[in-house]
């Protein structure tokens, strides 16, 4: 007697030949060729349009054990795949009760989702949560200089100590090596007269600082690689400014200028010929950062007053004269000169490097020593007149430059005493 598949109970069939068609059903199932196949006495389950992608094996082994033969080749929608991730389809089939009648019954079952694995403290991190400070921060209490600056884009106060860690990874990637004229006939004397003559070839096209910074950085790299004979230094420094002012220059200087300038002992196309062989030797790597910038960055830190900065821009700038000290990184000669400028306009009295500029110059005071050293020997070969290139010194002679090359601190021993004892106690 068939039954209701709701209430479970039997049913009475009044009309026989209801009855005689119920007893065997026969169920159509479309497959590949088209085909109905039909089995007497079995339950034939057919499942549409609905995906099989979340049911992984499920569904084959499904019909594997049932012998059914099912299109695996029917369009599915894209709307139709989609189901939560909590939940699989489950196809639940009746058993054949007395009749045999059967229906497919569909229902969803719900799964409960893994739980979620916490972050970690990696992920925090890059989120930017709850990020400790860093523990020079907190034990030296050293204040952050650029949170000031927050609201102006142009001085990049995001990513500025990004950017000074870039510098001196090509500091150190483009450096010069100590003494490398050793050999060659171009002299350190001979170099110092060639930079004194390019000091007065920048003030008379008025460049800028850096053009001049890097014109200087990009005679000692090519010639501790190529060197040339005496005949051809005036053109490696021409060629060289030539390179520089096209690099920072808005306005550079022609070609015939710089011909002009040496009284056309070298021709524009000795000049061009010349820069080419420059920029080929230093495989078109032009980025050495300039010593000013450094200093830029430690007078922010320091916040010294207009004269002492002014002071270590002339120190600074006495530097590029000194062969001895031209394989020093131009961090650490930036350094050295505002540590030496403040020490001089401070008479050694209440001058003190301070942790704050020990940790954004990345430079102890001890290590500052033999710079601050190689600079009070330079002034004290320009007090007592045994130096004999003064373009520097006339340079910052200028009321505009504050005439710190004429202070009355320069001529004190004081500093130098002072230099003199740091030098002693940490030997």
């Amino acid at each position: 007697m068939p039954y209701n598949l709701r209430s479970k109970l039997p049913v009475k069939v009044t009309n026989p030949t209801y009855q005689e068609k119920c007893a065997v059903p026969k169920v159509k199932v479309q497959t590949k060729s088209e085909e109905n196949v039909s089995l007497p006495g079995k339950p034939v389950i057919s499942y549409g349009l609905r995906s099989r992608v979340p049911l992984g094996n499920v569904a084959s082994k499904l019909n594997n054990a049932k012998g059914i033969k099912t299109n695996t080749a029917v369009h599915v929608k894209p709307a139709q795949r989609k189901q939560s991730t909590t939940e699989r389809v489950h196809v639940i089939s009746k058993e054949n009760t007395g009749a045999g009648n059967c229906d497919l019954v569909r229902q969803a079952k719900h799964i409960p989702a893994a739980p979620e694995e916490p972050p970690s403290q990696e992920a925090t991190r890059d989120e930017g949560l709850n990020v400790p400070q860093a523990f020079s921060h907190a034990l030296l209490n050293i204040p952050d200089v650029d949170s000031a600056d927050a609201g102006n884009s142009s001085l990049c106060s995001d990513y500025v100590k990004d950017i000074y860690a870039h510098l001196r990874n090509l500091e150190v990637a483009m450096a010069i090596k100590p003494c490398y004229l050793e050999g060659c006939d171009v002299t350190g004397s001979m170099r110092s007269i060639l930079v004194d003559y390019l000091v007065q070839v920048q003030k008379q096209f008025r460049l800028h600082q850096e053009t001049l910074y890097m014109t200087v950085g990009i005679i000692d790299r090519f010639l501790q690689d190529y060197p040339v004979p005496k005949k051809s230094l005036q053109l490696v420094g021409v060629t060289a400014m030539l390179i520089a002012s096209k690099y920072e220059e808005i306005a550079p200087p022609v070609v015939k200028d710089f011909a002009h300038i040496t009284d056309f002992t070298y021709s524009c196309a000795e000049i061009c010929l010349m820069e080419m062989t420059i920029l080929k030797a230093l495989n078109y790597e032009l980025g050495r950062p300039p010593p000013v910038h450094f200093l830029r960055r430690a007078a922010k830190v320091g916040k010294p007053q207009p004269v002492g900065y002014g002071l270590a821009k002339y120190l600074l700038e006495l530097t590029l004269l000194d062969y001895a000290s031209v394989h020093y990184p131009p961090s650490l000669t930036a350094a050295a000169a505002l540590a030496l400028s403040s020490s001089i306009l401070h008479d050694s009295a209440g001058y003190e490097w301070t942790p704050a500029l020990q940790h954004y110059t990345g430079y102890t005071e001890v290590s500052l020593l033999p710079v601050m050293q190689c600079i009070a020997k330079m002034l004290e070969r320009l007090s007592d007149g045994s130096m004999k290139q003064l373009s520097i010194k006339q340079k910052y002679d200028n009321v505009k430059l504050l005439r710190v090359s004429c202070l009355p601190e320069l001529t004190s021993t004081r500093a130098y005493a002072y230099i003199n004892k740091l030098s002693n106690s940490h030997c």
